[in-house]
């Protein structure tokens, strides 16, 4: 019995784009899966909404190709691919209907009638706008123009769905929302959704994979757990989240990391490593315990840094705290609100602390930017990055 390879929906082999001098997009590979919600995620004018539209012919590539579903599309044009596009404006025609709206799709495609009505409907009902089909645009809300641009999008069933910061209009509660919405709404219809967007929360909320973007490069291509717990580069993990980072190099008996100031500190250094090998120590706030200086805890096998605490802010839902450390360095200590009422409630600002961790939440990075282990010549430094 022979045995078949699916070809991915999108597969991108040495793609790039160049506008005059300027490399927007260098040369990367990429592959995204059938049925698979993957989010490019990066900082603005880092190349990837240009990526997005040459997947969708709105851009040509300077070099490489593109593929969907297994065939090169390099010369077949927009209007000819099997995909669709869904804009943070929504694009909604003002004098149609909702289902007008939604069924404008399926006419530009020469979908026969006898078909129209019942895919509409069945559009209408994945977005839970039924009741709504004979309103016009100005007769609905932002989240619910957003789901009828939605029904447009994925009524003519195409086999990938590229959605561009489709939530930056929508204030913060209802694009909480529409996240679950919109992960529910991928997983019922069976479509490849590929999303740009700048918002950490939103890709990692709602990807089966991320791709996190910098000036033209893919740095780390992993599900959302993989990209937050094991950054491959500083770029990542500073960008994903909160991190506190700290530059130094790998000890001499390859067991920690010596940082300036602090001394060897509790790490999970690679194998690999050489000692003295300058890296980066990336530790995220939630992971760091902070204790009274005084407490038994200060002998805690995890090891430890002491500390000042000298500020502590109300987030609702944790409490973030500043503990400068005796080398002038600022690390930050993300504590859930219930726990710090209980435990550190009595640790006035200004009191001696103590911050540890287990050495498998202290993760390693090579000091250059790059991905793999190097020594570095560049100053040594720290910083917080939210």
């Amino acid at each position: 019995m022979n045995e078949t390879t699916e070809s991915p929906a999108v597969k991108l082999t040495g793609l790039t784009k160049s506008f005059g001098a300027n490399q927007v997009v260098q040369p990367l590979d990429l592959e995204i899966g059938r049925n698979e919600f993957f989010s490019i995620l990066g900082p603005s004018g880092c190349g990837k909404t240009t990526l997005m539209r040459m997947i969708t012919g709105f851009e040509t590539p300077s070099g490489g190709s593109v593929e969907l579903d297994g065939k090169n599309v390099d010369s077949v044009p927009t209007k000819s691919r099997d995909l669709n596009m869904l804009f943070q404006s929504y694009a909604l025609f003002p004098h149609l209907s909702v289902y007008e709206n939604v069924a404008f799709e399926l006419r530009v495609r020469r979908t026969p009638k006898r078909e129209i009505d019942g895919r509409v409907q069945d559009a209408l009902a994945l977005v839970r706008l039924q009741a709504f089909a004979e309103r016009k645009p100005a007769e609905l809300s932002g989240g619910q123009r957003q789901r009828v641009a939605l029904a447009r999008a994925v009524v003519g069933r195409p086999a990938v769905v590229l959605l561009d910061e489709p939530l930056g209009a929508l204030d913060q509660k209802l694009r909480k929302e529409m996240q679950f919405e919109l992960k529910r709404m991928q997983r019922e219809v069976g479509i490849t959704f590929i999303y740009v967007t700048h918002d950490q929360e939103e890709a990692l909320t709602m990807s089966d994979r991320i791709a996190v973007m910098s000036e033209g490069r893919v740095l780390q291509v992993a599900s959302p757990t993989e990209i937050y717990d094991a950054p491959a580069s500083r770029f990542v993990a500073t960008f994903i989240g909160s991190c506190n980072v700290l530059d130094g190099a790998v000890s001499a008996d390859g067991r920690g990391v010596v940082v300036p100031g602090l001394g060897e500190l509790n790490a999970a250094v690679p194998a690999d490593a050489r000692p003295g090998s300058g890296v980066t120590l990336a530790i995220r706030p939630e992971r760091v315990t902070l204790s009274p200086a005084t407490t038994v805890a200060a002998t805690a096998p995890l090891g430890g840094v002491a500390g000042t605490l000298v500020e502590r802010v109300f987030l609702g839902d944790e409490w973030t705290f500043h503990v400068r450390l005796d080398s002038d360095v600022v690390m930050t200590v993300s504590v859930p609100s219930g726990q710090a009422a209980a435990a550190l409630g009595a640790i006035p600002d200004g009191a001696p602390v103590l911050l540890s961790w287990a050495a498998a939440d202290a993760r390693v990075l090579p000091a250059d930017g790059s991905t793999t282990a190097a020594p570095s010549s560049a100053p040594l430094s720290s910083e917080v990055s939210a």
